[in-house]
């Protein structure tokens, strides 16, 4: 059984802007898109584009890392285990890692993960990132976004700023499994750089 514990040395490095310990979590109310207003065409840009968020983080950085928080057996939050009760009776692990951008982190991830899935083709991650295997695995199928909205302050962040998160669903034979992806204040997500508005016309 593939299991990583919390890496604190990587939270203390971020902790100007992310100071939070494994397991995160994301207890929070979800909506479809339909339900719920995104303040700018930027943001809806991010929040809704359907191509790997990793390689978009990649190719507006120069320097790309994944740090891992932690990855361990856990019992999903009552919001995930609706989604995956097509898995039936499973064990799952919580998989939460930061994507950053230049050295800061622009996103939180958080992944519930079937055993199953975990014991095969999503075995032996580490800082590997997950989208890595699964838009390389074509036989893995993605639902429609839900999104939220949470305080920066659930991360340990001093500020009053609204993030704005997604999660969907990829589905591989009998199992499905959660990708929730949290935008956090440094992302380009929220700010309007000329870069970063060439990048986004380029999604749409």
């Amino acid at each position: 059984m593939t299991c990583y514990h919390t890496n604190r040395f990587i939270i203390r490095a971020f902790r100007v802007s992310f100071n939070a310990t494994f397991p995160v979590g994301l207890a929070v109310d979800w909506q479809a898109p339909s339900g719920i207003t995104i303040p700018n065409a930027q943001l809806k840009n991010w929040l809704l584009d359907t191509g790997s968020l990793t390689e978009r983080v990649q190719s507006l950085s120069n320097h790309f890392s994944l740090e891992l928080i932690g990855q361990h057996e856990q019992i999903p939050h009552d919001n995930e285990l609706s989604l995956l009760l097509d898995n039936g009776e499973t064990h799952y692990q919580a998989r939460e890692i930061l994507l950053c951008g230049d050295h800061k982190p622009w996103v939180f991830a958080r992944s519930i993960i079937p055993q199953a899935f975990v014991d095969s083709e999503l075995s032996d991650l580490g800082r590997e990132p997950l989208g890595k295997r699964l838009f390389n695995d074509k036989r893995f199928t993605r639902s429609a976004f839900q999104l939220c909205t949470v305080p920066a302050s659930q991360f340990g962040i001093n500020s009053n700023q609204t993030l704005w998160g997604r999660r969907s669903l990829f589905t591989l034979g009998n199992y499905s499994m959660i990708v929730a992806e949290v935008f956090l204040p440094s992302s380009p997500a929220y700010s309007r750089s000329a870069k970063n508005e060439k990048e986004s016309e380029k999604q749409l």
